[in-house]
């Protein structure tokens, strides 16, 4: 595990952590490490066991090049039950939502109204250039340039267009920075800059729900679009992820929606 040792250096780790989460992969070798993981834990299990046995996980997934964020929503939670995914907003809560946002300033204001229309990581949204807002087949969008050529292309609804237009009209054009959306000076604005009116914007109006946050809205853009009828591997293109798996945990059909399939036996 050559990239997964490189990882645990450069994370600073004692040697003898270092050494544990190395023996603890070796002993996960030939299975996927989350369902490895999700048959190891187990509320019986001392938290002291379950402890260092995610931690391990979460930063081998780390070397393989996953998100944070995305990592978080994979992992089962240390006491042994599958992490519950924080509900998506629903459409009454968009609505008391989009208010809100119109009450911030910008970049703040833009940025809120694109994160549950594209889904986008915060740290995407964040550093996104106004040389990503492209078209790409006559479609405009995101146009996300990765390692090794590999491209993501994460497609503009009509609302949402017309919100960027509107934003790059309020600030006079696209600016000579190149970034998109500016923080203090000429450096990008910071996801938790993002994070703090999150905060307050659930503090101040509590039937946005107690968890509101960037990660939930991008949660809630793909529960949305499952809902309009994207299939699980559009999905998983427009949200970047490596594997379908974590997609899937994403995804929880709601009380409508199971009803819906019920009464299509009918």
């Amino acid at each position: 595990m050559p990239t997964f040792e490189k990882h645990l250096q450069k994370q600073g780790l004692l040697p003898s952590t270092q050494e544990k989460y190395v023996s603890i992969m070796a002993s996960a070798e030939g299975h996927d490490p989350v369902e490895w993981l999700s048959d190891k834990v187990s509320k019986r299990m001392p938290i002291g066991t379950v402890l260092p046995l995610r931690a391990a996980v979460k930063h081998y997934l780390l070397a393989q090049g996953y998100d944070e964020d995305d990592i978080r929503a994979m992992l089962p939670k240390a006491k042994g039950r599958s992490s519950g995914m924080r509900d998506a907003l629903t459409p009454e809560q968009l609505v008391t939502y989009y208010e809100a946002a119109d009450t911030c300033n910008d970049p703040i204001r833009t940025i809120l109204h694109l994160l549950p229309r594209t889904g986008l990581r915060i740290s995407e949204m964040c550093n996104l250039r106004f040389e990503d807002d492209t078209k790409k087949g006559g479609v405009r969008g995101f146009l996300f340039r990765g390692k090794r050529d590999v491209q993501r292309f994460v497609p503009l609804n009509k609302t949402a267009a017309k919100g960027l237009d509107d934003y790059y009209r309020r600030i006079g054009g696209k600016q000579a920075t190149g970034w998109m959306f500016l923080g203090y000076g000429d450096t990008p604005i910071t996801p938790a800059a993002v994070r703090k009116v999150t905060r307050a914007m659930r503090e101040d109006r509590p039937e946005l729900g107690d968890s509101l946050s960037p990660h939930v809205l991008r949660h809630t853009f793909l529960s949305h679009a499952l809902k309009a009828g994207a299939d699980i591997r559009t999905l998983q293109a427009l949200a970047g992820h490596k594997s379908i798996n974590t997609t899937a945990r994403y995804l929880h059909p709601d009380a409508e929606m199971l009803q819906g399939a019920v009464d299509r036996l009918d």
